[in-house]
This record gives C-alpha cells, sequence and structure tokens, in this order.
C-alpha cells in the first residue's frame, strides 16, 4: 500500500509543531490563521492530532518581548478563539475521551503544549490556571535555564531539577498532563524519570549512537523512556540527523537504530517543522534573513508519503508503520491523560 493511501487508512499524530506560524501569520496582519492556514494544510496532509507547542520559553515564543506569562495567555485566547469558529475543523482534547479512535476527516485536534516554562514564572497556581485553560502537555525546560532546571545549552553547570521543577511534575501527573523532557539536559533528565509517577516522553530528539549531539539522546536515555513505558519522537531538522546533507535516509537510518535498542513500540514521530514558521529572533540562535535548513525529502508534513515509503523500503510491516504514525503516541497519551478535568 503507497503512503498517501495509509496516511488516509491510519491516525497520525504530530507530536511537536510549534506556535511560530501562528505569531508570524498574526503579525502581518492575518485575523485566524489557525483556522485559515495551519489548520487545512495539517488535514490535507494526513493530521489528525498535533500537539502544539502554544509557548514556551524561547524568545520568539514571547513574541520577542521576554513576557512569557502574558504572551501564553495572549497565544492560547488566539487559540480559543479560533477553535469555536472553525465549524468543527479545530478540536481540543483535554481527556482520554477526546482521543481520535478512527480518522476523522475534516478534523484536526490539537494538544496544547509549553515548550519549556518560563510562562509560569515559578508559580504551581500558574499551571493549574493554564491545566483550566486546556494545557495539557509541558516540556519543564527548554534549552536554557529556567525556574524548573537545566536545558542541554547548561550543560556545563552539571545542573538538574530544581525543587520547583520536581513539584510541576508532580502536579503535572496528578492533573492528567504529560511530561515531555526534550531539550532536558542529561542530569534533570534522569531526575525526572525517579520523581514521575506516569510514563514520561520526548517528543524530539534523535539517536546519538547515530549523530553526536546536544539535542539527541544517548541509549541509556532511550531504554529509560522506554523501560517506563514512554516514547521518543524523531525530529525533522537537519542538524540533529546528520553533519551536513542530511536527507530522508538518514532519519530513517536514527529510526531504525532507536526500533533496534527498544522495540517499534516506543518510537514515533516527533518531527519540529520549521518550514512554515517565518522569521524569527536572533536571541533563539537563529537568523532572522536567512531560510532554516531542512531535510531534503522530509521538509514537512506533505512529504509524510515519502517517510512512509521510506519504512516500507527498511522492511517495516503496515501494522508496525501505523504504530509509528500515532497508535504508540496514542497508546501512551491514553495512560497519562485525565478520564474527565481534574479541577
Amino acid at each position: 500500500m503507497e503512503g498517501k493511501e495509509l496516511l488516509q487508512k491510519y491516525i497520525v499524530v504530530e507530536g511537536h509543531r510549534d506556535v511560530y506560524e501562528q505569531l508570524y501569520r498574526t503579525s502581518v496582519g492575518e485575523k485566524a490563521p489557525i483556522r485559515d492556514a495551519i489548520a487545512p494544510r495539517l488535514i490535507r496532509d494526513g493530521i489528525n492530532v498535533c500537539v502544539y507547542a502554544i509557548s514556551g520559553d524561547s524568545y520568539s515564543h514571547s513574541q520577542n518581548t521576554g513576557r512569557y506569562l502574558e504572551t501564553a495567555l495572549d497565544q492560547i485566547d488566539q487559540f480559543l478563539e479560533e477553535a469555536p469558529r472553525s465549524e468543527g475543523m479545530i478540536q481540543m482534547i483535554k481527556t482520554r475521551g477526546d482521543l481520535p479512535d478512527k480518522v476523522e476527516p475534516g478534523a484536526v485536534k490539537f494538544l496544547l503544549h509549553f515548550e519549556g516554562c518560563m510562562p509560569l514564572r515559578g508559580s504551581i497556581h500558574n499551571l493549574r490556571n493554564f491545566y483550566r485553560l486546556g494545557l495539557r502537555s509541558l516540556q519543564p525546560v527548554w534549552n536554557f535555564r529556567n525556574e524548573l532546571g537545566d536545558g542541554v545549552w547548561e550543560n556545563r553547570t552539571g545542573g538538574g531539577l530544581t525543587n520547583f521543577g520536581v513539584e510541576v511534575i508532580k502536579e503535572a501527573n496528578r492533573l492528567g498532563m504529560v511530561v515531555d523532557l526534550s531539550h532536558m539536559n542529561r542530569q534533570g533528565f534522569f531526575q525526572s524519570l525517579e520523581v514521575a509517577s506516569a510514563p514520561l516522553l520526548v517528543s524530539h530528539a534523535n539517536a546519538c549512537g547515530m549523530l553526536e549531539n546536544p539535542r539527541n539522546l544517548a541509549d541509556d536515555q532511550i531504554k529509560a523512556i522506554a523501560q517506563q513505558g514512554g516514547l521518543v519522537g524523531i525530529l525533522a531538522l537537519p542538524e540533529r540527523v546528520a553533519k551536513k546533507d542530511a536527507a530522508l535516509e538518514d532519519l530513517l537510518k536514527h529510526m531504525d537504530y532507536m526500533i533496534s535498542l527498544v522495540g517499534v513500540d516506543h518510537l514515533a514521530l516527533g518531527m519540529d517543522f520549521v518550514k512554515y514558521d517565518g522569521p524569527r529572533t536572533l536571541k533563539d540562535r537563529h537568523h532572522p534573513l536567512h531560510k532554516p535548513e531542512l531535510v531534503k525529502g522530509f521538509e514537512e508534513i506533505e512529504d509524510l508519503p515519502n517517510l512512509i515509503d521510506g519504512l516500507q523500503k527498511h522492511g517495516y510491516k503496515e501494522q508496525e508503520i501505523a504504530l509509528i504514525l500515532g497508535g504508540n503516541y496514542l497508546r501512551v497519551l491514553k495512560t497519562i491523560l485525565p478520564e474527565q478535568s481534574v479541577i
């Protein structure tokens, strides 16, 4: 069966998409960019569930203001305003019952996520209030240090989780929120596994065994996530895939490597595409005038058929591909999300 046919047959979960395109389109005057541009493209290209980083720790997440709490509220408000006006196209995942059990044509379900917890401003009360607004997933840190711990660009310090970081993970577990260890440094990574009472995941990372990189995972980290019932989502950024001229085949080798370590049940699609993000800020180490480099053959979700065809060429069966596309993510989300909203 060809890749396009499998996309229509099985649920596809995109494990990480940033808010940057929303911010960019809003900045140039578009009134409803999620409804009019982002969601229709996700649906057209086969995405059924999107883990959507509505805010986080990068300077770009704060609309280049450094006002993380305020801009997080602005961005969530825009999402909550657009969704009811989308005639059912944009839906929100808050509980296990909101997860799809089959492909639903014409709709995409969003799981709201923080890529770093700067918007919490060190307050557990803010965590609960964002939960009330619909937030169901969070990364304690991004690349830098915040009130919860250290990201991968802070390895020199040897720091890990703070007391507040421990408190947030425990409260997130109680509420039924996903805790995502992407971008976390090694010390904080293993400390998080020790304090968590629910499976943890790494939504977008590749294997150090294929390419040594601060954002990729060592073998023991991949195994530790699998042992707790979590998963790792592949990362489609070229500098995390190969030393130069990254192509889809290089990414497939990362997938082969991780599956050989822990089995197909613990691999998913994270992706973190940047093709449509628009200009970013230099503060995030992105040149705003240069187009980002992309993985050849896997630049955005319209290239998912290429990935599926590649998986078939690498010997994966239809049911294994279905697990990678979304089955594994749905299984893990069903173990974490609440039966009903807790507060």
